[in-house]
């Protein structure tokens, strides 16, 4: 998925509202801080799906329908108006994008066997990372970076590759361990909320940890995250092992 990172940089480069989203994500009130960020994500998720295109099976929106009905519902703060979304992608992945924008591959509902109570977790996990601000956190960099740059020809034939490139290597770069645990956290107790099994969630980190070594697609997911260890005993409290 790195080629579409750093084609991502170049589509939306010259065109998103960098300056302005970091603005009022420092200056402006809660509310207007969440409205800041969908707007990140509309521009970034549509960019995300015009280059990898979402996927039409019936079957994988209706158990995705099913999960984000569940776990919206369970949310105290309804300011988020989560959407998710499946696309098409080699790898066995979820990922999340400021605003609500939470994205997942038909390979990660495979090897979840479309255990609901499983899915539920790394959903909600996506959606820890948005409402704990860790997404929009990892673009801060660059957006105070473009807006440096702001009155420079960022759309130009010398700079642009260079914003192009910072912004892959700000969305390829993983978490920190704090926030991966956060996140944690949070998709387990979404997950509970919504009803399912609180289980789920060390059956799936244990699950894809043991087939990671076999399946290549499944390094991606791992590659940024806590060691399965440190993450389950994390979990302990919240689902009862």
């Amino acid at each position: 998925m790195a080629g579409f990172f750093y084609n991502l940089g170049r589509l939306v480069g010259p065109k998103v509202r960098k300056a302005e989203w970091v603005l009022r994500s420092l200056t402006g009130s809660e509310a207007e801080a969440i409205v800041a960020e969908q707007a990140v994500g509309r521009d970034l998720a549509r960019a995300f799906v015009e280059q990898l295109g979402h996927d039409p099976d019936p079957v994988v929106r209706e158990h995705l329908d099913y999960l984000a009905a569940k776990l919206t519902a369970a949310q105290s703060d309804r300011r988020w108006g989560f959407r998710f979304l499946a696309v098409r992608a080699p790898e066995v992945n979820a990922f999340a994008l400021p605003g609500g924008f939470v994205f997942v591959t038909r390979h990660l509902l495979e090897v979840c066997g479309w255990d609901h109570a499983e899915l539920a977790f790394v959903l909600g996990h996506e959606m820890g990372h948005i409402v704990k601000r860790h997404a929009i956190e990892r673009l801060m960099a660059n957006t105070l970076f473009s807006g440096v740059v702001a009155r420079l020809p960022v759309g130009g034939a010398v700079l642009r590759p260079h914003v192009a490139a910072l912004l892959n290597t700000l969305l390829r770069q993983g978490y920190s361990r704090e926030q991966e645990l956060e996140a944690d956290a949070f998709g387990a107790r979404a997950a509970r909320a919504a009803g399912f099994d609180p289980a789920g969630a060390r059956r799936v980190l244990v699950r894809l940890a043991a087939e990671s070594a076999a399946e290549p697609l499944l390094s991606g997911y791992f590659a940024s995250h806590p060691p399965l260890d440190v993450r389950l005993r994390h979990l302990e409290p919240l689902t009862g092992h």
